[in-house]
């Protein structure tokens, strides 16, 4: 009997000391995961906080989630890890509003991370919730029930005695090993998987992502090379400082690539000076797989650079730097576009005959488009050419167009419409200036309008014209030029009381405008109030109109 008695207590103890080391075990390995937690804090521009919550680095990289909701409007936002060290949120890579997590960047050296579980948790298993302090002891959490969704993401229902400070908090096994986010409601506590976050990535349009969008911290450039351009390009709609840093972003991923040196060098020089941003082109010189495209790159800056300056000896400078540029991306790799981007140098340089020259040496087939004709008429037009071969030209740049027309083809059009009004070929011309209007989607200046109405005025196509100068009023009501214009053409078709109303318009706006007095007096006289007329014709002549001795002769 005793022998048995004490085989049961020896028994007993076993189970104990199993249990006690087991948790042993167990809880440095829990504890441990205490040190790849952290605080996150987002902010309003202005440096006010919005919300503060926990989250978790997954790997050495400062890759790491958290919940979603404080990111929502935040301007910036930065975590304080494990040993008090912060560290800046630098981009976003991805969000779920409904699950409320989010997966993004930090800067600097993480003190440690948790590595994801391969294993989910069953019902009755034992996690962890682990606190943002090392001191604090991790809360157990038993799993009530597990619940599946998007197909392959649980959902724990815990019982814990963790409250809402710990929202954000890493679930981990007994292993140590992450199961996902703690997340506490009124009603429920439950935990997230943190697989749903870990498999968050960008792609070329998630510049565009609705969800990252609602927060203004900068969104992570995809590990693609191909979607990370695009992704580039979109982002320079995303605010100049999140632009800025994408391009460092992209520069750092992809420093092979011209892309980002020549966005980074166009910020330069809108913030600092075109001979750093020049610098910046030059690196790309050395640095890229690419060098055609590189010298390619600093042609067009240069190009750039020289269309906006007044200064005469830069713009030289500038020009010449181009054409170097441009002639070296040939020499490295024979390209249509750059020697179109030469022709384009020789044509502001004032050296037509050149430009015309290489226009023209690419309507051989090197480019398949309209653009060499287009640019070639330019440059005829400049050397004197007659107007028979300056429509020539811009016949083909039409014809080289694919159909039906796009955009592509407006300008194509538009030149070709003046061409047609220079030659007094206005019903022609007309035809053009409305299929340019077409392709344009109708959102054209009021300049365009009051060009069409005087060649509709011209060609004796009254009602489009007075309708044209109409709408470039409407579009620039307080332009004087306009409203004479009307008041002319209105008494042109003796509409009398529109032609006064008009002047009277004009004068409103300018009483020193002389067309106006003489228009509203010839009005005036024509409808029977000789007096006045000849008073506002009086008028016209003392602010210098040169017609206003033919009238009052005729009159008096």
């Amino acid at each position: 009997m005793k022998t048995n008695i004490s085989k049961t207590i020896i028994a007993a103890l076993a189970i104990v000391m199993c249990h006690t080391i087991a948790a042993q075990a167990q809880n440095g390995n829990v504890k441990k995961a205490a040190e790849a937690v952290f605080t996150l804090t987002t902010f309003n521009a202005d440096g006010s906080i919005i919300a503060t919550t926990n989250g978790v680095f997954v790997d050495n990289n400062g890759t790491a989630i958290a919940p979603w909701t404080p990111f929502v409007g935040a301007d910036h936002a930065t975590i304080t890890d494990s040993k008090g060290t912060k560290h800046n949120v630098e981009s976003l890579t991805g969000a779920n509003a409904i699950y409320d997590m989010a997966k993004f960047n930090v800067s600097g050296t993480v003190p440690a991370f948790i590595a994801c579980s391969t294993q989910k948790a069953s019902a009755s298993s034992q996690t962890w919730i682990v606190p943002n302090k090392k001191s604090d002891t991790p809360k157990e959490a038993t799993v009530s029930s597990v619940e599946t969704f998007m197909n392959n993401y649980a959902y724990y229902i815990v019982r814990t005695d963790a409250n809402e400070m710990c929202k954000g908090c890493p679930a981990v096994d007994n292993s140590g090993k992450l199961l996902g986010l703690y997340t506490p409601s009124a009603t429920t506590q439950s935990i997230t998987d943190a697989q749903l976050p870990m498999a968050f990535t960008t792609n070329g349009m998630s510049q565009n992502d609705p969800t990252l969008r609602l927060s203004n911290i900068r969104i992570s450039l995809p590990n693609d090379e191909k979607q990370a351009q695009l992704a580039l390009m979109l982002s320079a709609e995303q605010g100049e400082r999140n632009y800025e840093a994408t391009t460092e972003e992209f520069i750092s991923k992809f420093p092979k690539n011209n892309d980002g040196y020549y966005a980074k060098a166009l910020i330069t020089a809108g913030k600092q000076t075109a001979e750093q941003a020049e610098a910046i082109l030059q690196t790309a010189i050395k640095n890229v797989t690419n060098k055609a495209e590189a010298h390619y790159n600093y042609s067009r800056f240069m190009l750039s650079l020289a269309s906006a300056t007044d200064d005469a000896n830069k713009k030289s400078q500038y020009l010449d730097k181009s054409l170097e540029q441009a002639k070296e991306a040939q020499s490295l790799f024979p390209e249509p576009a750059y020697k179109q981007l030469e022709a384009q140098a020789y044509y502001e340089k004032g050296d037509f005959q050149q430009a015309y020259d290489t226009y023209m040496s690419l309507t051989n087939g090197e480019l398949h488009n309209g653009e060499p004709y287009y640019r070639a008429a330019l440059s005829r037009e400049q050397l004197g050419g007659t107007d028979t071969e300056i429509l020539e030209l811009l016949n083909k740049a039409v014809e080289a167009c694919d159909t039906p027309y796009t955009v592509v083809a407006a300008p194509y059009f538009l030149a070709r419409g003046i061409q047609y009004d220079k030659m007094k070929d206005y019903r022609k011309a007309m035809s053009d200036l409305y299929l340019y209007e077409a392709l344009m989607n109708g959102q054209l200046g009021a300049p365009f309008y009051f060009m069409r109405g005087q060649s509709e005025a011209k060609g004796r196509i009254y009602q489009p014209a007075l309708n044209d100068i109409a709408h470039a009023i409407a579009l620039d009501p307080r332009n004087t030029m306009y409203w004479a214009e009307l008041a002319s053409l209105n008494l042109r078709v003796n509409k009398l009381p529109e032609a006064i109303k008009a002047a009277e318009q004009c004068i409103a706006l300018d009483a020193d405008i002389s067309e106006a007095y003489l228009v509203m007096g010839i009005a005036q006289i024509e409808t029977g109030k000789k007096t006045e007329g000849i008073k506002n014709i009086e008028k016209a002549k003392s602010l210098g109109n040169e017609q206003a001795d033919t009238f009052l002769n005729k009159y008096k």
